[in-house]
Order: C-alpha cells, then sequence, then structure tokens
C-alpha cells in the first residue's frame, strides 16, 4: 500500500507553506524565469477556494496541523540536532563516566611520581628492658674480682629519621613507570573525547530518525483518508449498482489495513521521541517541535577523491586508532619498568639518631646523644626474577592483544569508510530522483483535476494522485533526511566531527 515514503520517517511533508503564501502575494512582474536545473523549493498542496468539493476541497486538519508546526519551524524556535547533539553529549551517563576514568588516570600519573620520590621514614621508640647484674670484673687472675663499674639502664628512648634514594629504579623503572601511566591517561582522555563524538553522532541520527518517523505517520494519515473516501465511493456505486459488494467489502479491508498502519506508525512516533528524550536526558512530560529545516539545500560535501584517500584521513583523524596506540604504548612501558627487576638495586640511604643511651657512647650514659650514618646499599635478589619475567609477559601479551585490535580497527574502518561514502552518493542520488518524481506527481495531479473538471475522471482517480502527490512530497523530505543521516556518518567515519588544533 505504501511505497518507498511509507516505509521511512519523514516529517511534515508542506514543508515550504509559508513560501507558497509569500508566491501567490507577490507580482507577477518580480518573478523570475527559472532554469531548467533549478530545484524545487515549494511542497505546499495548491491552494482551494472556499467552498470547494471533491478533488478542490480545502486541506484536511491533518494538513492544517502539519503546516501550523511547519510555522513553528521556521520561526526557529524548535529542536535541531546541533542541539540534541549537545544536551546529549552533556547528559550521557558513558561521558560523565569517562570523565572519571581521566580523574583515575590522572591520579595514577601522581601516584607513579610518588613512588620515586626519596622515602623518608620517622620513627620514636620507647624500649623498658628488664633488670640484670654484671658479673664482677677480674683484672688480675688469682686476685678478688672487683665490681662491674658500668650501669644499667632500664629505659631507653630514641628518635630515628630514615631517609632511602632508589637510585638505580631513576635509570631503570622511573621513565618506564611514568610513561606507562601517562599512556594510560591519554587513552582515557581520548576514549573519553570519542564518546562524545559518538554519542553525538547517535543524537543527530536520533533526531532525524525523530523527523522520519513523523514523516510516516503522516503518509499513513493520508492514506487512510483516502482509503475512507474509497470506501464511501464504493458504497453509493454499490448503491446506484455500479459495482460488486466484493468491491464494498474489498474498499472496506484496505480502511483496515489503513487504520493498522496509522497505528504502527503512531507507535514509531511515540518509541522515536522517547528515544530523543532518552538521549537528552529529558523526561517522558517534555515534548518537542522540529527546529530545523530539512528541506534547506546543504552545501556540497568534501567528499575524498578516493577511497583510498578517504582511509589515510581515517587513519589519521580518527581518534579510537590514537586511543588503542596509547593503550599499547602504556602496556609496552609497563613490561619494560617490569623487566628491571632482573637487576641488582642500588640505594643511598641514610639514618640520624637521637637516643638516650646512645649505643655509640661507651660508658653509656644517662643523657641524650645525636649520631648518624650514610650507606650506599647494593643488593640483589635472584629470586625475584622469574617474576620479574612473567609479569613482564603478562605486560606485552596484552600489548599484542591491543595490537591487533588495531588491526582490526583498521579493517573496520576501511568498511566504515566505503559504506559511509556508498550511503551518501546513493542518498543524494535519490534526492534527484524524489525531486523529479515530485514535478512527476505534481503533472499527473494537475491533469486529473483537469480531466475531473471536465468529467473525464472520476474523484478515485483524482484522490489517488493526490495521494501520490503526498507521498512524492515526502519522498523528497525523507530524502533530504536520508542525505542528512549519510553526511553525519561520513563525517564521523573520516573523523571530520574532530576538533582538530590550530596551528
Amino acid at each position: 500500500m505504501f511505497r518507498r515514503s511509507a516505509s521511512y520517517v519523514a516529517p511534515f511533508a508542506l514543508a515550504f507553506a509559508s513560501s507558497v503564501a509569500q508566491a501567490q502575494t507577490a507580482p507577477a512582474a518580480a518573478a523570475k524565469p527559472v532554469a531548467a536545473a533549478a530545484q524545487p523549493t515549494n511542497l505546499a498542496p495548491p491552494p482551494a477556494p472556499p467552498g470547494a468539493t471533491g478533488p478542490d476541497a480545502p486541506v484536511s486538519k491533518v494538513t492544517e496541523s502539519l503546516e501550523a508546526k511547519l510555522a513553528s519551524m521556521q520561526r526557529g524556535n524548535g529542536l535541531t540536532s546541533d542541539q540534541a547533539a549537545q544536551r546529549a553529549v552533556a547528559t550521557n551517563v558513558d561521558v560523565v563516566g569517562k570523565s572519571k576514568t581521566i580523574a583515575a588516570a590522572d591520579a595514577t600519573v601522581d601516584q607513579a611520581k610518588a613512588g620515586f620520590y626519596p622515602s623518608l621514614q620517622v620513627q620514636a621508640r620507647y624500649t623498658r628492658l628488664s633488670h640484670i647484674t654484671l658479673a664482677p670484673i677480674a683484672f688480675v687472675p688469682g686476685q678478688p674480682a672487683i665490681p662491674n663499674p658500668f650501669p644499667v639502664f632500664l629505659n631507653n628512648y630514641s628518635a630515628q629519621a630514615t631517609l632511602n634514594v632508589p637510585l638505580s629504579d631513576y635509570v631503570l623503572r622511573m621513565s618506564n613507570s611514568i610513561a606507562s601511566a601517562n599512556h594510560s591517561k591519554y587513552s582515557a582522555q581520548i576514549d573519553e573525547q570519542a564518546t562524545r563524538l559518538a554519542v553525538a553522532r547517535d543524537a543527530r541520527v536520533d533526531y532525524y530518525q525523530w523527523i522520519r518517523a513523523q514523516g510516516a505517520s503522516y503518509v499513513a494519515q493520508q492514506a487512510l483518508e483516502a482509503a475512507r473516501g474509497h470506501w464511501t465511493d464504493a458504497k453509493n456505486a454499490f448503491e446506484a449498482g455500479l459495482v460488486s459488494r466484493a468491491d464494498v467489502l474489498r474498499a472496506q479491508s484496505q480502511v483496515k489495513s489503513a487504520e493498522l498502519t496509522v497505528a504502527h506508525w503512531n507507535n514509531g512516533v511515540a518509541i522515536s521521541t522517547e528515544q530523543l528524550r532518552v538521549a537528552m536526558g529529558d523526561p517522558s512530560s517534555v515534548n518537542y517541535e522540529i527546529g530545523e529545516n530539512i528541506l534547506t539545500d546543504l552545501s556540497p560535501f568534501p567528499v575524498p577523491p578516493t577511497a583510498d584517500a578517504a582511509y589515510g584521513e581515517a587513519l589519521e583523524r580518527r581518534l579510537e586508532m590514537k586511543q588503542l596506540g596509547e593503550s599499547e604504548a602504556a602496556l609496552r612501558e609497563q613490561a619494560n619498568a617490569a623487566r628491571a627487576g632482573n637487576y641488582p638495586r642500588l640505594d643511598a640511604q641514610a639514618n640520624a639518631y637521637y637516643a638516650n643511651p646512645n649505643q655509640r657512647y661507651q660508658p653509656a650514659e644517662d643523657k641524650w646523644h645525636a649520631t648518624w650514618d650514610a650507606s650506599i646499599v647494593l643488593s640483589w635478589t635472584p629470586t625475584n626474577i622469574f617474576g620479574a619475567q612473567a609479569q613482564a609477559k603478562v605486560a606485552d601479551a596484552h600489548a599484542d592483544e591491543i595490537a591487533s585490535k588495531k588491526s582490526a580497527l583498521k579493517n573496520a574502518l576501511r568498511l566504515e569508510v566505503s559504506q559511509s561514502m556508498n550511503a551518501l552518493a546513493e542518498a543524494t542520488f535519490a534526492l534527484d530522483a524524489s525531486r523529479e518524481g515530485l514535478a512527476a506527481s505534481e503533472e499527473s495531479y494537475r491533469v486529473r483535476r483537469e480531466l475531473f473538471r471536465a468529467g473525464k475522471s472520476t474523484v478515485v482517480e483524482v484522490t489517488d494522485a493526490e495521494t501520490d502527490l503526498t507521498r512524492a512530497r515526502l519522498e523528497v523530505v525523507n530524502a533530504h533526511v536520508d542525505l542528512r543521516i549519510a553526511r553525519v556518518a561520513l563525517a564521523h567515519a573520516l573523523g571530520r566531527d574532530v576538533a582538530q588544533p590550530q596551528q
């Protein structure tokens, strides 16, 4: 029952109603000849004289409502695709989650740097010793021993500060560990930006699909009106003995089918509207008006000259490739840092003591004394090699996994770019074809009306021609929707939606 336009979603088919009124009131002398290749800019129905009946009857309530919405659209008070994209990005939970990931990655960088700061440890200690009796001292064998003169202090106090500088880590670990953390941070930032662009693209597509659904609903409503008219005509003809009862039942069946189609597309409008609300984080009570005139011709899209050129542009610009590159680099740096466990460690250490009694003072005194020491410590734990090697292998394996994902992404990008370029070419051709179809439908409708006025055509034929004209108009709108979606998809596939740094 429906042609291609009924399976899509075109918005408000009579898009330039206001331009028709202006054209009718403008002086004839001001009109300029139009070139043969000019694009049609008037999709409004022909005006009807007051009190006209039959095919000259005034536009239906559906058309009147459509024109009212169109007038609101032309005032610029409705929702545009850019606004939908901005609001979706601002409220998307994935974007919010990615921003938290960036904060965590930034903290990881600080943590990696802090791991190489010289460590300073300060401690204070009080120790209570058990009482002991020192043996007497015998200076001369065979002579009586004398009491031990060294005092025993049962209470010991000490304060100690220890400074450790990991000298070997500065050479073997620090650059790799910090570089790994920075790569992870850049990966998180790029991932967040890529998520923003994907959300914005999807929101724009949702916006145009929302318009498309309303157009399909409008087509279904027009078809239902035409089916009801055919049913009425069939019943009148049956009563006059001109057709059989089977013709009446067939017309009635067409009405029921049209009603089902209307219900189907009304549900489609509700679903697409709710999808748009969810994307922008709006409650279910919010409704939208169209604020973007999709019938306006767009400037030519600068398509790359060849598929290879487009693929090269995508490889250079797409953030997903850069994000995987940063993730792989982070894992490679982790593997290099882990291999540092194969080698001995070199640390510089210094200690400062303030103790009562201080063990370096002999004989011991019940006094506070300060001492210090400094040392260079070379240590090696050969058994750590096995763990270090295993840790490095794990990081390298994950890096190899990321490298394989990069190869898969390259293939996916090549296919995405090719499909997007072909979709844009097809949408551009479809727009031209739909305009030619509109011109043919307008001429067919004009001829049927003239034949009806001359008594050589029936109301059914004129109604069918009017329905075809409505569908042809919606084909033009639908082609504009397809073209905009194709441009959004190709711009994203090529990475042209990425903000480029200023030179």
